[in-house]
């Protein structure tokens, strides 16, 4: 028999934005909570990111209100924790590189105000005033006031400490081998160190949990590597939006669903490697974005697909290093601190999946996980505790067709 590492109320697996947001929410609730996680707190795709937060680009409906429900989560956070995480609202510009491309975010600035965003077209000149960091290939842009920053390793870090101190017991380098199971009711987890007992147990295993097939949790998740290339710090520019550009809009869902879209105007010599109708197996999403201690971002590369691999591609490397030059040839002689892959993952419908699935609750698929990491764990504890609302019906597994 193996031997026993702990015991709870519920047993969380997973320390991302998801897993750990759950476990606070947990706690808030008064139950007694263990988490479990593999490495560290935000070690995997939650701790590889530029932390941009976009509303923008999120198409109407769920996915945007529950983006917007994210956004002011993390309001609630900074209420009672501080903003020791860098958060900051200002705005997201997308900048095009040709009139085709200007043409059809007119029509998506229309489609945004519609829906009640504050949104503007801005020409190259007011452009720059925003951000000097606007490429000198832009020939204008288009700037939303809602989009926002932080700093995803410290948001965790910060939600972890006040876990642990409110009394989260969370085992770092302790890997989940198995669900313990008393016929068809969860007991508890294996892992390497022993077993948790627990009736109740989440996973919130990000891209790992295409494993949860051998436990019965089928949940068809599409994964791929993320990849970032980081350059060196330099002066942070003051009040500097987050910014995508034109050469692959791979997860811009509010763009893509556009009557008047077209993939091949949003392709740079082959970057985006976009079809109607194929999935094909490199793409890119055209981001940009300076951190608040002046590290630039560049990415990102989606290659990978249906692996766990975290190790960045030559392909991948190649297509950031030439955005990087075309773009900033002045910068040329900064240097490279970071070149690597988080492993992402997502469903079809770029929506969560939360929800009570073979006796066991997932939390996982976050296509938008800055966003919608924070408001997940709410619902999830909320889930746990037997309540329902929209959220809850919008983002069950049942939506999903079984592989």
């Amino acid at each position: 028999m193996q031997a026993l590492l702990d015991s709870a109320d519920v047993v969380v697996i997973g320390a991302g934005i998801s897993g750990i947001t759950t476990a606070f929410e947990l706690k808030s609730r008064g139950f007694d909570v263990v988490v479990l996680e593999q490495r560290f707190p935000s070690y995997g795709a939650s701790g590889r990111n530029a932390g941009s937060l976009w509303i923008q680009t999120c198409r109407s409906g769920t996915e945007l209100e529950l983006s917007r429900a994210g956004q002011r989560k993390y309001l609630d956070y900074i209420d009672e924790l501080g903003n020791t995480f860098d958060y900051r609202q200002n705005g997201g510009l997308f900048f095009f590189e040709t009139e085709e491309q200007g043409t059809i975010l007119e029509e998506y600035v229309s489609d945004r105000r519609a829906l009640g965003l504050e949104i503007e077209m801005l020409d190259q000149e007011s452009a720059r005033r925003r951000s000097e960091l606007v490429p000198r290939t832009a020939i204008g842009a288009v700037y939303c006031a809602e989009d926002a920053q932080l700093s995803s390793p410290k948001f965790v870090r910060a939600v972890a400490s006040a876990s642990a101190r409110a009394g989260v017991r969370i085992y770092e380098n302790t890997s989940a081998l198995s669900t313990i199971r008393n016929g068809d009711i969860v007991s508890g987890v294996r892992t390497v160190r022993g077993d948790v007992m627990a009736p109740a147990l989440v996973w919130a295993t990000g891209a790992w949990s295409v494993s949860l097939d051998s436990e019965g949790i089928e949940i068809p998740l599409i994964t791929a590597r993320q990849g970032q290339l980081i350059m060196q710090a330099t002066t942070p520019i003051p009040d500097a939006p987050i910014m995508k550009g034109p050469r692959g809009v791979a997860t811009c869902t509010a763009i893509a669903e556009l009557p008047s879209f077209k993939y091949s105007v949003f392709e740079h010599d082959g970057v985006g490697s976009l079809t109607e109708d194929v999935r094909l197996p490199f793409s890119y999403e055209d981001m940009i974005s300076q951190s608040s201690e002046g590290v630039l971002w560049i990415g990102s590369s989606f290659d990978g697909y249906g692996s766990l691999n975290p190790h960045i591609g030559l392909a991948a490397s190649k297509m950031m290093v030439d955005a990087a030059f075309d773009r900033y040839p002045e910068k040329v002689d900064l240097g490279i601190v970071g070149l690597w892959a988080g492993v992402a993952s997502w469903t079809d419908d770029a929506l969560p999946v939360i929800d009570r699935v073979d006796g066991a609750y997932v939390n996982v698929g976050h296509a938008n996980g800055i966003a919608t990491g924070p408001i997940g764990g709410q619902l999830m504890a909320e889930t746990v505790m037997g309540e329902t609302g929209p959220f809850h019906h919008a983002l069950r597994s049942s939506r999903l067709p079984r592989k």
